[in-house]
């Protein structure tokens, strides 16, 4: 087995196989110096019920029950906001790449970016913006309502099919510190194998938005581990 961490992969032991060792963080303890924000409970102050209604005949419809608008208007006062008090603050379960645009942008000003890899070089200790996606918002698609329905009525929502692709996008570019999940179900490290096997994710980046990104934010947290298989 071979043990991942931020900046190199080691082996544990003797027996040469495909198992990969991570740590996450399974809870996350309030922080003094990082304010938390769940994009849900400002979205629910939004919801609207007409849509919800509507939703149970077209289910694709759901998407709008939390409009895209709203949300990108909340994050964009809590950045804004941030960077005017010059305090940090975490946006859990981002789910636009308009929002994502707007975290590049800010990056791109303060770190540079790695040509080689396609990547920035962000310092989440110091920035004062970072952002979680919560893994429900990339594990299904917009395609998926016809098939799931209300299984998958989320909030935030899973949007349309090309901000679930932006979401991968910026994943892999390091923009997106997190993948959010409550409580590591099955289904998670299944999709979490596919993105190492299929999307071709690298391992230390897995253990980063996994753990150390939040490390470096300066969360409090209790440790876990998970072991991926690649075979």
């Amino acid at each position: 087995m071979k043990k991942v961490f931020k900046d190199k992969i080691i082996n544990v032991d003797d027996k040469n196989d495909n198992k990969f060792l991570f740590d996450y963080i399974s809870f996350w303890e309030e922080n003094n110096n990082v304010e938390i924000v769940y994009l849900s409970e400002l979205l629910e102050k939004r919801k609207n019920n007409n849509m919800l209604l509507k939703a149970k005949q077209k289910p694709a419809i759901y998407s709008n029950v939390y409009s895209p608008k709203d949300e990108l208007e909340i994050f964009c006062y809590l950045f804004e906001k941030a960077l005017k008090e010059k305090k940090k603050v975490h946006i859990i379960w981002i789910t636009l790449k308009e929002e994502l645009n707007i975290i590049e942008d800010y990056y791109k000003s303060i770190w540079f970016k790695r040509e080689d890899v396609n990547c920035y070089e962000v310092d989440f200790k110091k920035a004062l913006v970072t952002v979680s996606v919560k893994i429900e918002n990339i594990m299904w698609k917009w395609s998926d309502y016809k098939r799931m329905w209300d299984k998958i009525f989320f909030n935030p929502p899973i949007r349309e099919s090309g901000q679930v692709k932006a979401m991968y996008k910026w994943i892999n570019k390091w923009i997106i510190s997190n993948i959010y999940f409550k409580k590591l179900e099955n289904e998670h490290k299944n999709f979490l194998e596919k993105l190492i096997k299929e999307e071709h994710l690298l391992w230390i980046t897995l253990a980063k938005l996994l753990k150390y990104n939040l490390e470096d934010i300066w969360f409090k947290w209790k440790n876990s581990e998970l072991v991926i298989n690649y075979s």
